[in-house]
Formats: C-alpha cells, sequence, structure tokens
C-alpha cells in the first residue's frame, strides 16, 4: 500500500472537518479586554502652569491654569452661556474681562457648587451637575431654568415635578418644600427666596477637596 503525501492545507483541513461534522468546533482564544490596553487618560495638568492663586467656589479643586480654563468651559457648555454671563467688563464696551473681579452671577454660581449642589443629590445616584438642572424641555442647556424674567407657574411646575422627584436631600431623606423654603407654601413661615441663603436648605457638609465641583 502506498501512502500519499498531503499538503499541510489537508491536514488542518480533515480534523476541522471531523469538528463540524460532529457539531463541535475548535477552541477560540478570548479578544483581549479592550480596558486591558486602554491607556489612562493624561493628565491635563501636565506641562501646564499652576493656578496663580488660591481659588474658591466652582474653581475650588483647580489645579492648574488648563484645569482652571477646561473647568469654566464645561461650565460654559452646561448653561449654555459665555464668560460674559458671569464675569465683568475691565473697561466697560469692552471684550477683555475682569476674571476675579465679584458679581452677583459669579456669587450665585459658587454658592450652588459650595452650598447647593452639596445638600442635595440626584435620587437615582447619577453624580450632580449643572446640567442636572439646566436644561429645558428639549433638553438643551438654560441658564434661567426658572424663566427671564421669573415665571411664578413655570417655577412651581417645575419645583413640583423635577425637583422634589429628581432629586433628594444628601442624607437621601425625600424634598419637601420645606426642606428649602422654611416653610409649606401659603404658610406664614414660606420664604420665597433660595438662593444665597444657605441657613435654609438641607443639612450637608464642606466641600471636600478633590470632589467634583460641579
Amino acid at each position: 500500500m502506498r501512502f500519499r503525501t498531503l499538503r499541510a492545507g489537508a491536514l488542518l483541513a480533515a480534523p476541522l472537518a471531523i469538528l463540524a461534522a460532529c457539531g463541535g468546533a475548535p477552541p477560540i482564544a478570548p479578544a483581549p479586554s479592550p480596558a486591558a490596553h486602554t491607556a489612562p487618560d493624561p493628565d491635563i495638568c501636565v506641562g501646564s502652569p499652576p493656578v496663580s492663586h488660591t481659588l474658591s467656589g466652582i474653581l475650588r479643586n483647580a489645579r492648574c491654569e488648563q484645569d482652571q480654563y477646561q473647568s469654566m468651559a464645561q461650565v460654559e457648555t452646561m448653561l449654555g452661556v459665555e464668560c460674559v454671563h458671569c464675569h465683568a467688563a475691565k473697561v466697560e464696551g469692552q471684550k477683555e474681562r475682569d476674571f476675579p473681579k465679584m458679581t452677583p452671577q459669579k456669587e450665585v454660581a459658587n454658592w450652588m457648587s459650595v452650598d447647593l449642589m452639596l445638600a442635595v443629590k440626584p435620587a437615582d445616584g447619577s453624580p450632580l451637575k449643572c446640567s442636572s438642572c439646566h436644561t429645558d424641555e428639549q433638553g438643551r442647556p438654560v441658564a434661567k431654568i426658572l424663566g427671564e424674567p421669573r415665571d411664578r407657574a413655570k417655577a412651581n411646575e417645575w419645583m413640583s415635578l423635577v425637583m422634589v422627584k429628581k432629586f433628594v436631600a444628601a442624607d437621601g431623606s425625600k424634598l419637601k418644600c420645606r426642606s428649602c423654603h422654611v416653610g409649606a407654601p401659603g404658610t406664614a413661615t414660606f420664604q420665597p427666596k433660595v438662593i444665597l441663603q444657605t441657613g435654609q436648605l438641607p443639612v450637608h457638609h464642606p466641600p471636600v477637596p478633590g470632589v467634583p465641583a460641579f
């Protein structure tokens, strides 16, 4: 009996055909996890000068100039505004901004970051951001969520349908009107103003270094 020499391809095809006929398949090595080869995000502060002075409010966690600029850009995007919304001009009528100067808008933004955003949190456990509230009915960013000027009917609707249902107090307890307004609507103790009224907010702790500011 003579044996014919089989080519390499035939030698491989034979066992594969047998496996296929028997309903089996050759073992396949698992693909490497993408996460295993994903490089960590680069540190934005590498090569960037440190902040020129101690910052507070929204920028309390900024480590360098690039971190500072990126944080401000994120706030602009989430609120749908530009620098001029919060920062005053160095000279009236000119574009150059006086960034260190305090303005009413900066005061409110910093208060929200340092006080309000540490007094409440989303009920679903998601991170709290400016965009958690500052979004209109179409999902677009908006600075004045209760209307400009303030629309009382819209404010009541938003508070009832969004604020007390989407958020809870920092300790996880249910939010009610009196959680921030001291008393129930229509009562003598009801305080209509909440902005900048830290003492009316649910109990919260001072900001922790390194914890996201917005």
